[in-house]
């Protein structure tokens, strides 16, 4: 996206017309409390949405849309999710629902209403509500509006904004690897979809000084290889070169979505700033592109959304040239363009304010940077071969419990919905609905975990796991997968007993931190939840009541019967005082909550104390603390970690850049060494066996 989409856009207040509505599109009963752009969904059933109002008032905020109790989306209801982090309110940005049901987000255009491209990131934990900040690749000074794809391995990949490498997410320690270093153009503007073969297929756009005003290439990646390889042309020119209409200097190197279809082919539409868009048909059984329709009154997409209905359709929406307003919403069948209803707050829309979701009950959810979503619920309906399986699931489900659940196609056909580079909105995973026998009522289940995020898996059995809902209805049920909208047979299950007369309880349940320095740590201490029970509970949310305070919990999901999960806390106080706090637990136990309280206080008491702290998710990590410099005299720094976990603790110099002491093993570790007058030293921590929450006080001359 560029710059001049914001020039037209004072003008959509003006042009939104409030004509009759369709007979296909339908108004959310509750509107959204803020205007809304970007939609995914959570594992959960439920809608993720982005409080955006234009590009220049893109927010931090993010709203809920929650089904009603028959499985309505248009009679659902809105709740307020957690902000993101502090400076990041990104407009057009590169993400998507990752396997475990996290949502990550990544880069953006714009942020805080500045077009700056940038290389800022977060991850999104719909267990806990929390945001956490991911750092980027490194060496990459903007991401922007990257293109993206979550490959069949589980694996966000990203494209470097303006260059031509891509970057692999690493969840587990938030981390990056570089890939794709072959690629022949440049990222900008291009949508990446996965194919059934596992690679990811991408239409190159000719941009900057390998501008070409014809070029019709396309690639594809190969996660086996890391690289790229041709994937020929595609016959005819899908990306916007203006070559008719002024030339490079007027090029938007803008594209259109492209969609893979129950049938295996692709449909794959395009950008023209001179006249209509042309669209183009790619065969993934032969490998091979031919040309499609022109769209018609000259008509075209310059970014704009697409999304597969569970008939096989594709639904989009155009707009005359680049940027420009009065949307024409379209049908493709795999022969005909067809023009169908627009809905009826949209009429002074351009294509990119728009944004499409395959929702689990096979309707289409549309929104355009406003309150007025909408609906739409395609005729016809799946073929039978289209439709999930499940081949094995318990009989009996307990509430607040999570079980395996396994068959053939969990994860659908295709990804959804696509739209240009700036959002990424796929539903290729699987989705667990439950319905009430005798009352009907839907209940969604929150599903990670999955094995593949692959699309047209086949016979191939593929799994993921569930939790059913503490809130659930008990009774005979039947129980259905669901992928982009299209469910499978419903499996007889019964609901049936509970958490009820579970108890759990935390130990300790108060700690005193003593003393600490203003502005630094104390030592990590730990808090152990027990289920007491003979059934499961489910964690809600791990709490604290003072901003001093800060918790890393292991605490999460599911906790057995009989089983323990540990939370860290530690005092880190920026004044003086005392510092009085409490950390709840919220869950599914008949004595719920469970309270722990926190005392401690903080007065500087001189000296020159040290005090770090930090968290290594995995066995191998490491981190370097800040540089502090010394007098002269000796330095004393205990290492302080999880119990049962192994670690190797050394102090550098950091004036002479050498390792000065070392101690390795469990336990409080401590380091003690002659320091030199003026000299500056940090500390390295590894964890060599388990990981978890680290800190470090001492004091040096």
């Amino acid at each position: 996206m560029s710059m001049s989409r914001l020039l037209p856009w004072l003008a959509l207040f003006a042009l939104w017309a409030n004509t009759a509505a369709s007979q296909t599109w339908t108004p959310l009963k509750n509107p959204p409390p803020v205007s809304i752009g970007y939609i995914a969904l959570a594992t959960d059933g439920s809608v993720l949405a982005h409080a955006e109002t234009s590009p220049a008032t893109a927010d931090s905020q993010w709203y809920k849309l929650t089904p009603d109790s028959s499985g309505s989306y248009v009679n659902g209801t809105w709740s307020q999710l957690a902000s993101m982090p502090a400076g990041y309110a990104p407009f057009d940005f590169a993400g998507g629902v990752l396997a475990d049901g996290k949502l990550l987000v990544e880069g953006g255009e714009y942020n805080n209403g500045d077009d700056v491209e940038s290389n800022l990131g977060a991850i999104y934990d719909p267990v806990a509500n929390t945001w956490t900040s991911v750092s980027p690749p490194s060496g990459w000074t903007q991401i922007g509006d990257a293109s993206g794809v979550i490959l069949a391995n589980g694996s966000f990949m990203m494209g470097q904004q303006g260059l031509f490498n891509s970057a692999l997410f690493n969840e587990a320690n938030l981390s990056w690897s570089i890939t794709g270093t072959n690629k022949p153009d440049y990222n900008i503007e291009e949508n990446w979809l996965l194919l059934p073969n596992s690679k990811v297929l991408n239409v190159e756009t000719y941009a900057y000084s390998l501008y070409n005003p014809t070029g019709t290439g396309s690639e594809i990646y190969d996660p086996a290889t890391g690289q790229w390889s041709d994937a020929g042309s595609t016959v005819v020119q899908l990306w916007d070169s203006a070559a008719n209409c002024g030339g490079e200097n007027s090029a938007s190197y803008e594209i259109g979505p492209m969609v893979l279809r129950p049938d295996g082919t692709v449909f794959a539409t395009g950008a023209n700033a001179c006249g209509a868009g042309h669209t183009a048909i790619y065969d993934t059984h032969t490998g091979t592109w031919k040309a499609g329709p022109d769209f018609p009154n000259g008509l075209d997409i310059a970014d704009g959304p697409a999304a597969v209905e569970t008939n096989g359709n594709v639904l989009m929406m155009a707009s005359p040239g680049i940027y420009q307003t009065s949307p024409t919403f379209l049908e493709w069948n795999g022969s005909t363009l067809t023009i169908v209803p627009t809905p009826s707050t949209a009429t002074g829309d351009s294509s990119w304010y728009g944004a499409m979701l395959v929702l689990p009950n096979g309707q289409i959810l549309f929104s355009d940077i406003s309150q007025n979503l909408q609906v739409w619920t395609p005729a016809g309906s799946y073929q039978p071969a289209w439709q999930p399986t499940v081949s094995a699931v318990a009989a009996t489900l307990v509430p607040g419990s999570t079980y395996p659940i396994s068959g053939t196609q969990l994860n659908g056909l295709s990804q959804g919905a696509a739209y240009g580079d700036d959002q990424q909105m796929a539903t290729n995973y699987p989705l667990v609905r439950i319905v009430n026998t005798a009352t009907g009522h839907v209940f969604y289940c929150r599903t990670h975990g999955h094995s593949s995020m692959g699309v047209a898996t086949g016979s191939t059995i593929v799994s993921t796991s569930f939790d059913v809902p503490t809130n659930i209805e008990t009774g005979a049920s039947e129980l259905y997968v669901v992928a982009n909208g299209i469910p499978s047979n419903p499996v007889a299950v019964t609901v049936s007993g509970g958490s009820a007369g579970s108890t759990a309880t935390l130990n300790p349940t108060s700690i005193n931190f003593g003393n600490v320095a203003v502005n630094g740590y104390s030592s990590w201490q730990s808090v152990t939840l027990t289920n007491n029970g003979s059934n499961a509970i489910s964690i809600s949310n791990v709490t604290l009541s003072n901003a001093a305070y800060t918790d890393q919990s292991y605490c999460s999901g599911t906790l057995a019967a009989g089983a323990q999960c540990v939370i860290y806390v530690l005092l880190h106080p920026t004044a003086n005082g005392s510092f009085n706090g409490s950390l709840t637990i919220t869950d599914s136990a008949t004595n719920s909550p469970q309270v722990a309280n926190l005392t401690g206080t903080a007065g500087n008491n001189g000296g020159n104390n040290i005090n770090y702290s930090g968290s290594i998710g995995a066995q191998g990590g490491y981190a370097y603390t800040a540089n502090f410099t010394s007098s002269a005299g000796t330095v004393t720094a205990t290492l302080n970690v999880p119990a049962g976990t192994s670690w190797r603790f050394v102090a550098d110099n950091a004036t002479t850049n050498q390792a000065i002491a070392e101690q390795d093993g469990g336990g409080a570790l401590t380091i003690s060494y002659p320091a030199v007058a003026g000299d500056s030293y940090n500390f390295f921590v590894q964890a060599t066996a388990g990981a978890g929450a680290w800190s470090i006080s001492g004091s040096h001359p």
